[in-house]
């Protein structure tokens, strides 16, 4: 009896071992398949990404051409022309006849924005006028105007900070630490690495600046109130009213176009021609290709300075996101 009972236990054993041994063979299958099928899944995504990417340049070059067209043809810029109208969702062709591939995307005259590198002028230091400028904007935006003090400091030649400023004493003590620029912002997001400028700070900053690698100014035709208005204090809501109504359905076409025949705006816009303009050379580019599982989207920063003589927006940067 004790036999035949030690030889069913061994017997009841040997099949829990095997059923142990079928079902751990079982979850191996089971996350060798899921790992495959994810890998499969990756490799898909990154290779439709990789062929979306692909579709980026020649959209880039649709923006390009709609901007030198509009270079060539007008003596101004203004939100009426072709190149200020979105592309939405435009299907383009697939050569591999899979899926739509989608692309969308936006030109912005960054002229008519506040152009952080007129803070330091050529020589290497500061431009109180443009400072005063953007002092007026940040507090156009509800933000401390005592913020530009610490972007001349990131851009001047000296190590002296400003009042509010920062230099490499300020940077350097940072538990991560480095050293000012001292050279001009290459983009907006530069602001990220300077004194006080935090990620709301920026966000609510964003849409008004530029980072430009010349001294510009600023194109009344696409600026917003809040741009003219630390251009120009003394305009008042009414005149802006009429300014922005105006422009909307007659854009301006040269600088005496703005102050004529309105003795108001003509005093208040005393300083018009030094700092503002009815053109622009800079433009930036948002771009965003969409296939079935995969997205990719660039952003690109365009010269128009040639284009009066036949060339094409020159590519400054590109950044995909």
């Amino acid at each position: 009896m004790q036999a035949r009972g030690a030889l069913q236990y061994q017997r009841g054993a040997a099949i829990i071992t095997a059923l142990l041994v079928v079902m751990l063979a079982a979850t191996i299958a089971t996350y060798l398949l899921s790992q495959q099928s994810r890998a499969l899944t990756r490799t898909a995504r990154a290779t439709e990404r990789a062929q979306v990417t692909l579709y980026a340049e020649p959209t880039l070059n649709w923006a390009r051409a709609a901007l030198f067209a509009s270079q060539n043809n007008s003596i101004y810029v203004a939100l009426t022309q072709p190149w200020a109208q979105p592309i939405a969702a435009q299907p383009l062709v697939n050569p591999d006849g899979g899926a739509a591939v989608l692309a969308s995307g936006l030109i912005h005259d960054e002229a008519g924005k506040f152009n952080l590198n007129n803070l330091v002028k050529v020589d290497k230091t500061a431009s109180a006028d443009d400072i005063e400028i953007f002092k007026r904007l940040l507090k156009n935006l509800k933000l401390n105007p005592d913020l530009s003090d610490a972007v001349v400091d990131w851009i001047d030649a000296d190590n002296e900070p400003r009042t509010n400023g920062a230099e490499d004493g300020y940077y350097m003590s940072l538990a991560a630490p480095y050293r000012t620029a001292n050279q001009p912002l290459v983009q907006w997001q530069e602001l990220g690495r300077v004194r006080g400028f935090d990620a709301a700070t920026i966000r609510r900053l964003a849409p008004y600046i530029s980072a430009l690698p010349t001294r510009t100014k600023i194109n009344i035709n696409t600026a917003s109130t809040e741009v003219i208005t630390a251009l120009f204090p003394d305009l008042s809501s009414a005149d802006m009213a009429d300014l922005v109504r105006k422009r909307a359905t007659t854009p301006f076409q040269n600088i005496d176009g703005v102050t004529e025949k309105k003795p108001s705006l003509q005093k208040a816009l005393s300083t018009f021609d030094q700092v503002a303009d009815v053109t622009s050379s800079y433009f930036s580019v948002s771009i965003t290709i969409t296939g079935e599982a995969a997205a990719t989207h660039q952003t690109a920063l365009l010269d128009c300075t040639e284009s009066k003589k036949g060339s094409w927006p020159r590519i400054i940067w590109v950044q995909a996101q």
